[in-house]
């Protein structure tokens, strides 16, 4: 198979997470039509995660701290939001709406909708016992155990960990206990089953 240079740039650019949504859509296109460039992706981003460790120790100047602080203090005090500032979202734990997901023992509370981006925010709630269905990642998902256990390919989470999962991967998860978890991930995904 010959090199793809297109497909190396943009393999690149996904493992550092810099893709715009022009160069996502020509990615997921070539991983479509050669499945079996998944494997040359996973490379490139186990090469990614290696740089960090490979960089040697540099030393840091006594006085960086008191010179972070200087520069953050000069820096102009936000004013209240305007158009080009909007205000933060702020969704407070009792004005959540949990709604029953297509999937019995599972309930959603939705956060945050980006229609744009089409990204979700949300909460989760899987009962014990409960498998999510076989579902493809459009884009990265992450997820944060807040309560209970879920099993994603093999490795079972707890509360506190953190899963981000690829765009393309493929998996199942499992709760046994039950679990709650925090979400952002893309509207596109994919249901398998």
């Amino acid at each position: 198979m010959m090199p793809d240079e297109e497909f190396n740039m943009l393999a690149a650019l996904q493992a550092l997470d810099t893709m715009d949504e022009s160069e996502r859509s020509a990615l997921a296109e070539k991983l479509q039509a050669s499945p079996e460039l998944q494997s040359e992706l996973a490379a490139f981003e186990t090469a990614i995660s290696a740089i960090a460790y490979t960089a040697p120790a540099v030393p840091v100047a006594p006085d960086l701290k008191n010179r972070l602080f200087q520069r953050i203090a000069e820096l102009p005090i936000v004013a209240s939001p305007t158009e080009n500032n909007p205000p933060s979202l702020i969704v407070r734990s009792r004005d959540v709406k949990w709604r029953p997901y297509s999937v019995p023992g599972i309930s959603i509370g939705k956060l945050y909708l980006d229609k744009k981006k089409r990204e979700i925010t949300c909460l989760m709630r899987l009962e014990p016992g409960v498998t999510f269905p076989l579902h493809r990642h459009a884009d990265s998902e992450e997820v944060f155990v807040l309560e209970g256990d879920l099993t994603v390919e093999g490795e079972v989470c707890y509360q506190g960990d953190y899963i981000r999962s690829v765009p393309g991967s493929i998996h199942s998860p499992v709760t046994e206990g039950g679990c709650l978890l925090l979400i952002k991930s893309s509207t596109n995904n994919e249901r398998l089953v």
